[in-house]
């Protein structure tokens, strides 16, 4: 048995039908640069986070970066940041010459919330990151946001669709941003990236800078130095597709990482227990030997990943030639004993009990509490 940590071998043939005859579509139309299926996917992704606009931009990166700058944030700015992220979340508010502020993670991987309302900073933004599929607690950041006069800018690059209070992931902060990168919950099979807000002039203003700060309707005219970052019209017809199965394969995760619970749960395996609306983008389990666990696991044929072997704040602050021995320790925990398992809508039922199986092997078991 080999179980790769993510394939996209076993995705139903209609699927890749559906693929294959929107790239054929796109190909026939022959506009393969904004064209209709951009604005098509755009509308639909606005209605799907229940928001205003979408405007589709050529990655995730791109999308915190001009999300950023739609705000005006740029030099001598604050932003408070999760110490445990991806690290495009710190390298984009560097790009515009902002300062990332590390704010250390709860047991759940998420920004502790208590950290950032003790301190006495004047941010200029914050950015919460919805983390291995789960929502932080959004009616509270957007509290202290209010309060304190901060812009949110949600980075929802791991939670397509996680929702609570009925309101989903990227419908809080005045502006959001989303990878569309191959292996999230909505991924599109190259590089992919949006920005959603309910405000019209950051609409606006993020359509100019994706577009070199021209406006879209009339070529060459500019109105400010913007960047080239553009959802082509392939992409975004696969997006489409995809986006008519995010509820139904969302729904596959939830009921996978419910197995993989009890597994645990019976194994005395540590695992991420999840909040209530995730979308269980990331199964992570927690080894006191991660190595030995991961190959025992390989052994068994299951491949496995890290997400992130160490926080972001420490990966920042170390290209920076900066101090990062005592920096966020409850990330450098979380990290350093985090395994990721595979969880994908369409692995099947005989490597979901496999993967169970696995997962009350004796040498996994020690590893796992060594």
């Amino acid at each position: 048995m080999k179980i790769p940590y993510f394939t996209f071998d076993g995705a139903p043939n209609n699927i890749l039908n559906e693929w294959t005859k929107s790239i054929q579509s796109v190909i026939a139309d022959g506009k393969f640069v904004l064209g209709d299926p951009v604005h098509k996917f755009e509308s639909e992704w606005a209605e799907f986070v229940g928001v205003n606009h979408a405007v589709g931009v050529a990655n995730g990166f791109d999308a915190l970066v001009l999300s950023l700058k739609t705000l005006g944030i740029g030099a001598g700015d604050i932003v408070a940041v999760p110490s445990h992220t991806f690290a495009a979340t710190w390298f984009a508010v560097d790009a515009v010459g902002a300062m990332p502020f590390g704010i250390d993670c709860g047991a759940d991987g998420l920004m502790d919330l208590d950290i950032l309302e003790s301190l006495e900073i004047q941010f200029t933004a914050v950015i919460p990151v919805h983390m291995h599929g789960q929502l932080v607690e959004m009616s509270r950041v957007q509290k202290w946001a209010q309060k304190n006069g901060v812009h949110i800018i949600e980075d929802c690059a791991q939670a397509h669709g996680a929702e609570t209070n009925g309101k989903k992931a990227g419908s809080w902060g005045a502006i959001s941003a989303y990878s569309f990168y191959p292996t999230k919950n909505l991924g599109a099979l190259g590089d992919a990236g949006a920005i959603v807000t309910n405000n019209d002039d950051y609409a606006d203003r993020a359509r100019l800078l994706s577009n070199y700060g021209c406006s879209r309707s009339r070529k060459y005219q500019y109105h400010e130095i913007g960047i080239n970052s553009r959802l082509d019209s392939i992409q975004a017809a696969l997006l489409s597709v995809n986006l008519r199965h995010l509820k139904e394969w969302n729904q596959a995760r939830k009921e996978i990482a419910k197995i993989y619970d009890q597994a645990c749960d019976n194994a005395g395996i540590r695992y991420l227990r999840q909040n209530e609306g995730s979308v269980y983008h990331h199964y992570l389990i927690f080894s006191s030997n991660r190595d030995k666990t991961i190959k025992e696991l390989l052994k068994l044929g299951i491949q496995t990943d890290i997400h992130y072997p160490e926080p972001a704040e420490k990966t920042f602050l170390r290209i920076k030639n900066r101090n990062f021995e005592n920096c966020c320790p409850k990330a450098m925990d979380f990290t350093a004993s985090v395994i990721s398992i595979p969880l994908y809508p369409w692995i099947s039922d005989e490597n979901i009990q496999y993967i169970q199986k696995a997962l009350f092997n004796d040498h996994v078991v020690k590893s796992c509490r060594a």
